[in-house]
């Protein structure tokens, strides 16, 4: 298989039914999803170390507008608060040509409102939501929207959005293509060094929704991929949101082995018991990692 980060050859790490994912979706969140092909498949990528999900046939398994719009219908899909944001407003000057891609409802634009600002979203529904708190955004690619828009943006980011991307080469490509010489280029996304490596049936780090995984390795060999200069790696301590979270995840890995699916019961079990039992200690990782580069 072809890494679509360095397009290397990637590693099959574990492989899975489809059947059984799209079990695992309708029993957590009564969702709906077929995959083309009976077999997914992670790859990882020795060169780059990206992780990824694939089919042998290489069939698209990212999620579609329908899938996301089914996935804004619940209440807690979209936060207007994260820590990320607080952070990256720390790389942006008054003024700046911000742009952001994959902006869901564009939440970050409240964080940074002296600077013109930019949202590029897939989501129909998103851009409805954005519009309702008065912010216009486009539904159109990174990449169209760099072929008529090249380098003239100060910042481009993008915070939870990569590891839902197909072709991360494309995306990343077409982000630096758009931002002008000098400029700032922000990534942000579920850390595969955090907790949540360890997460079993855990169904939104996984395909249609999430199609890669991104290490800190992975972050500095984007920087040697593309030519950027990486200024900063930063990792969230864990948040409020994911305290249960971490303390299901890191007690139930003492008994059972971190397949990505396991239907055994007794996981649920283990789970809440992990949140009256473990602790987290000060200096773990919390769920989200953040990588600032600049561009020559």
């Amino acid at each position: 298989m072809q890494c679509s980060l360095c397009h290397k050859q990637a590693i099959l790490q574990e492989s899975f039914s489809a059947k059984q994912l799209a079990l695992e979706y309708w029993r957590q969140l009564k969702i709906s999803i077929s995959f083309p092909e009976e077999q997914i498949g992670l790859y990882h990528c020795p060169n780059c170390s990206y992780l990824f999900f694939a089919t042998q046939g290489q069939s698209t398994i990212s999620g579609d507008n329908e899938f996301y719009n089914t996935l804004n219908k619940l209440p807690w899909y979209y936060f207007s608060e994260k820590y990320e944001y607080t952070y990256a407003k720390n790389f942006i000057q008054p003024n700046e040509k911000v742009l952001e891609v994959g902006c869901g409802k564009a939440a970050f634009a409240k964080y940074i409102p002296q600077t013109h600002y930019i949202g590029l979203e897939f989501s129909t529904d998103a851009k409805k939501m954005a519009h309702a708190n008065g912010i216009h955004i486009e539904n159109i690619s990174i990449q169209d929207y760099a072929e008529s828009h090249p380098y003239q943006a100060d910042v481009v980011c993008s915070f939870q959005v990569l590891e839902h991307v197909s072709d991360p080469y494309s995306f990343l490509q077409a982000k630096i293509k758009a931002c002008r010489g000098g400029g700032t280029i922000m990534i942000a996304v579920p850390s595969e060094d955090s907790f949540i490596q360890y997460a079993v049936n855990n169904i939104l780090n996984m395909p249609p929704h999430h199609v890669g995984r991104f290490s800190d390795r992975c972050l500095k060999n984007i920087a040697q991929i593309f030519d950027l200069q990486l200024i900063n790696i930063h990792h969230e301590t864990v948040q409020p949101e994911h305290i249960d979270f971490y303390k299901s995840i890191m007690f139930s890995k003492r008994f059972f082995s971190p397949k990505l699916l396991n239907p055994n019961p007794l996981i649920k079990i283990t789970n809440r018991l992990g949140r009256y039992i473990e602790k987290i200690p000060q200096d773990a990782y919390g769920h989200t990692v953040i990588a600032i580069y600049q561009k020559p």
